[in-house]
């Protein structure tokens, strides 16, 4: 497919090609190929950013360079003051200082752990790169070299390091070292290196050191033909690239899904949105910037209940695949063969899961004439172009009834919920939001003129299945408002102030935040008096 066919100009000839690029080879080609295509845009739509410089990784690695130049930020006694000044002095959002004060500090002791190795090392470059203007190969990060020929080029992590590489990690390091060897100078290397460092920890791992003609080879070997393989504008598969890809706005594999936040305007910028991200939000819109924006490290034990409804949606997401309808023998008795479990799980595992599956098998709507399977535990894409925002759910299951499209969640719980329907409905924003993006389009994009969402609770001892109907009485204004009153903070939220709670004293990223203080001297592993939410499982996104 031709830029014209997708309405996009610019010269396509010129390619920019990172070493990030090559190592997510495996997410949506048409995302990379317009990706390394500097000067291709579209016609349609541009992608607009937020005024507050949030790329947290970026900010650090700033005050990693000014960290060379400054005497204080080479004596342990004066760094921490060095620190808060430069954060100051930069006007870094509150929120980013914890963080960003520990990834500088755990960085700076793990670049002089590696001096007193190879030797005083020297910042050569910043994002290397190497190549023609044409045919660039880049990597971002800092490129370090010693006198005596070590050059070393760095990988920030915002966690750990990657002591065990994966096959992407691989191709990161072999890229990475092919620039570093061919970075061109007055001087000649003799020994590459590639390292990871962890910024929460000050982790390192040496993921590459040979020699020049070693970093070819490797290159040559693992991430050249991937490089040249990159570019099929033709082939478009929605994920987690479709917040930062640069014609979201205008891909026809995102189902048009107009008005579904109610936002009339776009907001702070284009981005992103689930039903769990706006339940994060509402709950504290720091931990969403923190948690669901940034990504920066959790801390997060799951409990018993979460850990049970992983198991049982593990069991579920395996059952459904296959296309038919769950049955009895597909659960035989805890304590000897395990059937189909056996490939997903442990048989401690599932005996916490079976008496739960047990109640699924007499709602399974697979196993009911007529249904049509469509898919199980598959993201759903659209794009709003009033609020200029991708909406994504991800429904346990989606199936079709003649021309009725179904979405069923499925949660687990002790006992069904006192009042019914109404309970289950305020519990969980995935249920207007589904329905949302059920009459916003997706139910039409899948053949389907109208739609239902369904929750299927289940307990040790019974199930039940609550369902809306989008023809309901009624049912489309409420759904419509809900979701609406949902989103209306988040989508013009700048300043993501925390909200201090209960909830802090389980907030996966209470470390980074700077009012963990308020509670965090006080008991509240547990809130007597909450009501026990019936979902259970960690959110998707």
């Amino acid at each position: 497919m031709t830029i014209d066919a997708l309405d996009l100009f610019g010269d396509p000839s010129i390619l920019k090609v990172s070493a990030t690029d090559i190592a997510s080879a495996g997410s949506c080609p048409r995302h990379l190929a317009v990706k390394i295509r500097p000067d291709v845009k579209s016609r349609r739509w541009r992608r607009s950013f937020g005024s507050e410089k949030t790329f947290v990784l970026g900010i650090v690695n700033d005050l990693l360079r000014a960290a060379h130049s400054s005497e204080w930020a080479h004596d342990p006694q004066h760094l921490a003051g060095w620190i808060a000044q430069e954060l100051d002095r930069r006007r870094v959002h509150r929120l980013l200082r914890p963080y960003a004060t520990v990834a500088v500090t755990n960085i700076l002791e793990a670049h002089w752990d590696i001096e007193d190795e190879i030797g005083p090392l020297q910042l050569f470059q910043s994002d290397p790169s190497i190549g023609t203007v044409e045919r660039t190969l880049t990597v971002w990060g800092p490129l370090y070299r010693t006198e005596d020929g070590v050059r070393e080029v760095r990988r920030y992590r915002l966690g750990t390091a990657h002591v065990d590489p994966t096959p992407e990690d691989l191709l990161w390091v072999s890229t990475a070292a092919q620039v570093a060897a061919g970075f061109p100078s007055r001087d000649t290397p003799v020994r590459i290196r590639v390292v990871e460092i962890g910024a929460a920890d000050g982790s390192i791992a040496v993921l590459f050191d040979g020699t020049p003609d070693d970093a070819d080879a490797a290159f040559s070997a693992e991430a050249k033909h991937v490089a040249g393989s990159l570019g099929d504008l033709g082939t478009a598969v929605p994920g987690y690239e479709c917040a930062s890809c640069k014609i979201a706005g205008a891909c026809d594999a995102l189902i048009p899904v107009p008005e579904v936040l109610g936002q009339p305007i776009k907001g702070y910028a284009s981005r992103s949105i689930s039903p769990s991200g706006l339940d994060r939000y509402q709950r504290c819109p720091a931990q969403w910037l923190l948690s669901s924006d940034l990504n920066l490290p959790k801390d997060q034990e799951y409990s018993g209940a979460q850990t049970r409804g992983l198991l049982v949606h593990t069991w579920l997401e395996a059952a459904h695949a296959r296309g038919v309808g769950c049955s009895d023998d597909d659960l035989p008795a805890p304590g000897g063969d395990i059937g189909l479990a056996a490939t997903v799980m442990d048989a401690a595992d599932y005996a916490i899961s079976h008496p739960y599956l047990r109640q699924h098998v007499a709602s399974c709507p697979l196993a009911t004439d007529g249904v049509e399977y469509v898919a199980s535990e598959t993201a759903i894409h659209g794009f709003d172009h009033d609020a200029e925002v991708i909406a994504v759910t991800k429904p346990d299951l989606v199936f079709r009834i003649g021309d009725r499209l179904v979405a069923r969640e499925v949660k687990t719980t002790r006992t069904l919920p006192a009042s019914g329907a109404d309970d289950v409905y305020a519990d969980n924003l995935q249920v207007p939001f589904l329905l949302s993006m059920l009459s916003a389009g997706v139910a039409e994009a899948h053949g389907c003129t109208t739609a239902t969402v369904e929750v299927e609770v289940l307990t040790p001892d019974t199930g039940e299945v609550y369902a809306w109907d989008l023809e309901e009485p009624g049912l489309a204004e409420s759904v419509r408002s809900d979701v609406a009153a949902a989103a209306r903070d988040w989508h013009v939220d700048a300043e993501w102030h925390t909200r201090t709670g209960a909830h802090c004293a389980w907030c996966p990223v209470r470390q980074w935040c700077p009012d963990r203080q308020v509670y965090e001297n006080q008991e509240l592993a547990t809130v007597e008096g909450s009501p026990a939410p019936v979902d259970d499982e960690p959110a998707p996104f």
